[in-house]
């Protein structure tokens, strides 16, 4: 084998990715790991990957051998990728048809062999099982890593596709069709040099047929099959020259020297080999963690990309109802121009001719004269009417439109709140957290993950009751005439999920001694005024037994003081600090403070 001028940092390359020679290190571990041995049971992760778990038992390897029996692979058009799977593996998961077909055909069947098609990021797993017949059925799972188009295909003995991962049609691509009853082709391959030893004059040559400009990882990466930046970027630090400086600048140490690493590289990468030197294993188990990370991080900045994605939908929405407000607020400054013209002619009204398309009139506030234009088509008395009515119904648009608009405001600022806390989280736990404040909230509708997260999701979005059966989490709300947020909880499980969402500040309320929703008034901090004080009450009362009733007594304190009650029913809690104040809800008023809010619609955002 060809020694390397120098050893390689693991953390000297670019971030571990899948390319081929990471794949042959992999296949090799794996090809010791597990051939020989049982598939134990297949399972679908969360996100959508396939893990499977065999019965390795030592006695049939050799001593020193890996001893990885669980391993993930995942066609994911980012984070594609196999590696060994530490985490706990149960039968009852996310099932998904690779999943059901894999389970029904490999499980218990014996690993044959392992073998990774030459510079290709493809990975063969064949299997053999015995049906009860006696007979002995043969199968190959393929493990295509090629970015957008990786896919996970298993095949039977004579080449045909019982499933796949992802279904590729005719239409999709004119060279295969990947689905199931097709005949199995491997992709096509690229127009690239197939690695390999060059003698120095075909090396000169492929050194000089770089352009003037051209980085030397780039123009290695580009020109050979199989090999990527992270190989290319190998074999540049291992011959001691930049990645990056350019082909034409290099001297004839330099070629000479890149030459010995390029072909070392293939030789270690043949092997199975790690490019940095490392034991095979420990090289594994590092990539395995890199992977492990960057998955957690991709996950949760494609969660936070959603997220943020309806907020964006959710902000344009406002912007654009803030602006019709304020055409309508503007159409409103004209109702006291029709009020005048109304009491004018109602003053003059001795002097109005039926059919006269206008008359001259004193103004007394200016001491001057004007001129009204009516409609001719009907009486004095009936456009004096009429300018009356427009003038009622401008001021009642204004008076919904003032509320309206500081309705629209006060959401805004929640919603830049909200993409504030957005931006600091870096953990699933700590995102879960921020879309289910927000779904209470009203903020965002609770669909903002795709099929991939819904079990994830649904794990925040729901919780068991003490009976065992499953609630979902939701809420009702409500904005006061003051621009005040007002939360109401659906259920016992929504109720304590908004006590612990709540800040310290926010105002809780309930009805006392009657069963009924749990309310919170969050407040941003700053005091909130009687009448919203009032309005959530009302809506404390709606939302409980004593609904028909008048002179309700609610409860109020501040959320710092609501406590659960250790061994309770989910839901129930204790309070201190307490005021009482007495509401008759008003079905109407309830109605608008909803209607300001938003309702819970979000089907036309």
């Amino acid at each position: 084998m060809s020694e390397f001028p120098q050893p390689i940092e693991y953390d000297a390359l670019p971030d571990a990715f899948m390319d081929y020679s990471t794949m042959s290190v992999m296949s090799r571990v794996m090809s010791e790991s597990i051939t020989g041995a049982r598939v134990r049971m297949v399972v679908g992760t969360d996100s959508g990957d396939v893990v499977i778990a065999f019965d390795v038992f030592s006695e049939n390897r050799e001593e020193g051998k890996p001893g990885f029996d669980r391993w993930l692979f995942s066609a994911d058009p980012k984070l594609f990728r196999l590696h060994p799977c530490f985490d706990l593996v149960q039968r009852k998961t996310v099932k998904s048809h690779i999943v059901e077909v894999l389970d029904y055909h490999i499980t218990g069947a014996r690993v044959d062999g392992i073998e990774q098609v030459k510079f290709e990021r493809v990975v063969m797993i064949d299997f053999t099982r015995r049906e009860l017949t006696g007979e002995e059925v043969s199968y190959r799972f393929v493990v295509e890593l090629m970015g957008k188009y990786s896919n996970l295909i298993l095949v039977d003995s004579e080449g045909v596709i019982l499933a796949s991962w992802k279904s590729v049609h005719s239409y999709q691509s004119r060279y295969r069709e990947v689905r199931a009853g097709k005949k199995y082709k491997l992709p096509p391959k690229q127009d690239r040099i197939e690695p390999r030893e060059f003698s120095p004059d075909e090396w000169n040559d492929f050194i000089g047929s770089a352009g003037s400009d051209t980085p030397l990882d780039r123009h290695l990466s580009g020109k050979f099959h199989g090999m990527s930046n992270n190989w290319a970027h190998a074999v540049c630090l291992t011959a001691d020259v930049n990645p990056e400086m350019a082909v034409a600048k290099l001297d004839a140490g330099e070629i000479e020297r890149l030459k010995g690493a390029f072909e070392g590289s293939v030789e270690r990468v043949l092997n199975g080999e790690p490019l940095t030197g490392d034991d095979p294993v420990d090289f594994v188990k590092r990539v395995t963690a890199d992977f492990s990370e960057r998955v957690e991080d991709e996950q949760v900045n494609r969660l936070r990309s959603r997220i943020h994605g309806v907020i964006e939908k959710r902000r344009k929405k406002l912007s654009s109802l803030k602006m019709g407000l304020q055409s309508d607020l503007e159409k409103a400054e004209k109702a006291e121009e029709y009020k005048k013209q109304a009491d004018l002619l109602l003053a003059n009204m001795h002097l109005a001719t039926t059919g006269a398309p206008s008359m001259v009139v004193h103004d007394w506030e200016k001491d001057e004269d004007m001129i009204l234009r009516m409609d001719p088509s009907i009486s004095p008395p009936m456009q004096v009417e009429r300018w009356y009515n427009r003038y009622r119904k401008l001021k009642r648009t204004e008076e919904v439109a003032l509320e309206r608009t500081q309705a629209v405001r006060a959401e805004l600022e929640e919603i830049l709140a909200l993409e504030e806390e957005l931006a600091s989280v870096a953990s699933f736990d700590e995102i879960h957290e921020v879309e289910e404040k927000a779904v209470l909230r009203g903020l965002i509708p609770p669909v903002t993950i795709d099929e991939t997260e819904k079990a994830r999701r649904g794990k925040k979005n729901r919780q068991k009751v003490t009976d065992g059966s499953v609630v979902k989490i939701s809420s009702v709300r409500y904005r006061s005439n003051d621009g005040y947020l007002i939360t109401a909880g659906t259920n016992n499980v929504s109720n304590d999920a908004l006590r612990r969402i709540a800040r310290k500040e926010d105002i809780w309320l309930h009805v006392r001694d009657i069963p009924g929703s749990h309310v919170y008034i969050t407040t941003r901090g700053q005091k909130v005024p009687e009448t919203t004080l009032r309005e959530a009450a009302m809506v404390a009362a709606w939302h409980s037994k004593a609904r028909e009733g008048s002179n309700i007594p609610v409860d109020y304190t501040f959320a710092k003081y609501i406590t659960p009650i250790p061994g309770a029913t989910i839901g129930k809690v204790r309070f201190q600090r307490e005021r009482t104040i007495r509401v008759t809800p008003d079905e109407k008023r309830i109605e608008m403070m909803r209607m300001m809010a938003g309702g819970d619609d979000f089907s036309r955002i």
